[in-house]
């Protein structure tokens, strides 16, 4: 430890930045920038001259994208290396009305690009898909560095669990340091967070919190006892006339470290933290200096990060992580609290095989007494139904709308799936079951909980007027006193027709048909949409007696149509449900004729005057990636039908399952474990359960490479 000088407060702030950096490493960041130089790229510039730069050059740069000056870093400028592969391999460029490019030109860019993927990782988590899907489930595993060492600062959740495992006391005042990005999908990987200098203050205070709970004590009849949940060990060397004796000093650091970093210290820490110690006791405030020293331990890099370090390994193959980061890796990757047997395991020597992590990864699925919150909160991320209440609405007329219910009531029917836990992705999609405004209440005699009538409308008005139930939403006419329950046939199927992901996916007003497509696209299809260019300005017609998809047409327009054909056909065919998410056949317009004639006898308009017309529910399954899955659909169900039996869309989810789980995207050095965790699913009849145990058993997981990369710990965050 440096050494510092140190006042009454002991320079606290410099103290912890010492602290909370220690023994993180610090070097070149995970993604280096791959430059590439060499004769290759002499034969790219030539194809793209001669095939692309009429469309895409510096006079006439098509879609705003220039190849003629396109530098060669894949790192810096995925997405459009990336939409250039995509666009020549599934032969969507040049146009229909331009010369075709020949098959032997293309292979060669396609190839050159997929070559440069072997060392390519995207760091954000919505650029995974820029990474093939063919050549990860290609049947010639594709060549790829594996990742190295790497850090992974605590999730909310995670420090929640943390603070649980470190004190039983209730913490007044502790206020959560870290958040996640707001960004769509999932938002907890691995390179994307650090500890600023605001996050620091915060957690300079939850220690002194933690620690005064921690020793709490009252002299009672001249006697020193503690109070509450304080620690026995903390509370003996509150006694400001003790001298202490080095071992009291000592157990108490260990047992600190045992309660936030879950090993003990080593000797080399010991004299640091003993000597940080000696340092403050100078003052004469013993207990001062004790509390001091238990504070530092919480502030440790060890307590806020996921340390995930290879052993030593001589060899250049990979390393199995070191038997605490793995125990510790095991713990958060299921839930937000050390598993006190497989720390046991590690301890023993006991977590060393792919069998004996998934034997205590099995066991930890199936202990009904374990919070797997993790597991639920994964497909919250996915799908994100639970953003609808997110989504101001004007309060309806007629009817009820509570997102909350509606958020729960799918968290209910996720959970209902994965407790069967058979083809669990299919039956997601399409299930014809649900739970319809429901909740949990103690049922007194039977001390047993119970799925309740959630909300219970008002009785009607003095005007006698009747404000539907929550279950008028679902197209249910009363509340089921059986749940789940069948919904009404031809409707609607699965989370996706879900009220409550409808509701995610709109507006205040409208339906969302572009982002709803968009989702489609990337969560089931693997396909990339770039986000909108700066300068463009994204508003749908306000032409109300139109039907809402006729409003579109400003995205089949102009340079628009580049982005919105892979969509706008998507997300079209839930047009089959208003904004609220309710099932319609036809749609709500202005009728311009009634509405001029709705005059009195001043010749004042009355108000507009609305009338039903035919619903279009159509759509178009395109550039799918998957000839057997493209073609005209006439409705969501069908939709959703077609895609749930795809090989390629089980694939995409098994990618989704492997970023949350791990915390980084794919890269091709991961083919491997990503085929065997889709042999896992398939082979269970698509267990999640098993898919978990496949991808936290597997190399991707348990091993790091000998690759020279390390950590960027000093990076800003973003």
């Amino acid at each position: 430890m440096v050494s510092l000088k140190i006042d009454q407060r002991l320079g606290l702030k410099t103290l912890v930045m010492v602290i909370i950096t220690a023994g993180v490493l610090d070097a070149a960041p995970l993604q280096d920038a791959n430059k590439v130089s060499d004769e290759s790229t002499k034969k790219i510039t030539s194809l793209f001259k001669a095939h692309c730069n009429r469309c895409h050059g510096e006079k006439k740069p098509g879609g705003m994208v220039r190849l003629d000056n396109l530098p060669f870093d894949l790192a810096s400028h995925s997405d459009i290396w990336f939409s250039v592969r995509e666009q020549i391999d599934q032969e969507l460029m040049p146009p229909d009305n331009g010369k075709k490019f020949p098959k032997e030109d293309a292979k060669v860019i396609v190839q050159w690009i997929d070559k440069q993927f072997e060392t390519f990782t995207p760091r954000l988590p919505n650029q995974g898909n820029l990474i093939p899907h063919e050549l990860l489930f290609a049947k010639e595993l594709p060549k790829g560095n594996g990742v190295g060492d790497r850090v992974w600062r605590l999730n909310p959740e995670a420090y929640k669990g943390l603070l649980r495992d470190i004190s039983k006391a209730r913490l007044d005042g502790v206020v959560q340091p870290f958040s996640l990005i707001p960004e769509r999908g999932i938002k907890d990987f691995a390179s994307l967070y650090t500890i600023d200098e605001p996050s620091t203050e915060i957690l300079m205070r939850n220690a002194e919190i933690i620690v005064q709970a921690q020793t709490a004590h009252e002299f009672k009849d001249g006697m020193l006892k503690g109070k509450n949940d304080s620690i026995r060990e903390f509370v003996i060397l509150m006694d400001p006339g003790l001298q202490p004796s080095e071992k009291q000093i000592v157990d108490a650091l260990q047992m600190q470290f045992r309660l936030a970093i879950s090993r003990t210290a080593t000797d080399q820490e010991v004299k640091e933290f003993v000597g940080l110690y000696n340092k403050c006791a100078k003052s004469g405030d013993r207990p001062s200096a004790i509390k001091l020293m238990l504070q530092a331990v919480l502030l440790k890099a060890d307590a806020m990060f996921r340390s995930e370090k290879g052993s030593v390994n001589k060899d250049a193959g990979p390393r199995l992580l070191e038997p605490l980061d793995l125990a510790r890796a095991i713990s958060l990757a299921l839930g937000d609290r050390k598993d006190a047997l497989v720390f046991q395991a590690a301890q023993k020597g006991e977590l060393t095989t792919k069998n004996q992590v998934q034997i205590h990864v099995q066991r930890i699925l199936d202990d009904p007494k374990l919070e797997n919150a993790r597991i639920l909160k994964f497909f919250r991320e996915y799908f994100e139904y639970a953003n609808a209440t997110e989504v101001f609405k004007d309060k309806p007329n007629g009817f009820m709308h509570e997102p909350r219910i509606l958020v729960e009531d799918t968290d209910r029917l996720v959970l209902h799936v994965l407790k069967a836990d058979k083809d669990v992705l299919r039956e997601l999609l399409t299930t014809k079951i649900s739970f319809v405004n429901t909740a949990k209440k103690m049922n007194k005699q039977t001390r047993m909980e119970e799925l309740v009538r959630a909300v219970i409308p008002n009785p009607p008005d003095k005007n006698n007027k009747v404000r539907l139930g929550l279950e008028s939403v679902y197209g249910v006419p009363e509340w089921p006193a059986t749940q789940p329950t069948v919904l009404p046939e031809g409707t609607r199927i699965g989370v996706l027709m879900q009220p409550s992901w409808l509701v995610a996916f709109s507006t205040n007003f409208d339906n969302d048909p572009v982002r709803r497509g968009r989702w489609v696209r990337e969560r089931l299809l693997g396909g990339t949409v770039p986000d909108l260019p700066i300068g463009v300005v994204a508003q749908v017609s306000d032409e109300k007696h139109l039907p809402f998809r006729d409003r579109l047409k400003v995205t089949r327009e102009g340079r628009c149509v580049n982005c919105h054909r892979f969509m706008d056909d998507l997300g079209l065919p839930f047009e089959n449900f208003d904004h609220f998410g309710r099932f319609r056949t036809t749609e709500t317009v202005l009728d311009l004729e009634a509405t001029a004639k709705n005059i009195d006898k001043n010749g004042k308009s009355l108000g507009p005057i609305n009338h039903e017309v035919e619903l279009n529910s159509k759509g178009l399954i395109s550039y799918s990636g998957d000839a057997i899955l493209n073609g005209p659909v006439n409705n969501p169900r069908e939709m959703i039908q077609r895609l749930a039996k795809s090989d390629r869309v089980r694939q995409v989810f098994i990618r989704h399952t492997f970023r949350y789980f791990l915390g980084r995207n794919e890269t091709l050095a991961d083919a491997k474990t990503l085929q065997q965790a889709d042999k896992a699913y398939v082979d269970s009849q698509g267990s999640f359960k098993a898919l978990v145990v496949s991808l936290l058993s597997s190399d991707s997981f348990l091993t790091r490479s000998n690759i020279d990369k390390q950590i960027n710990f000093k990076g800003d965050g973003k």
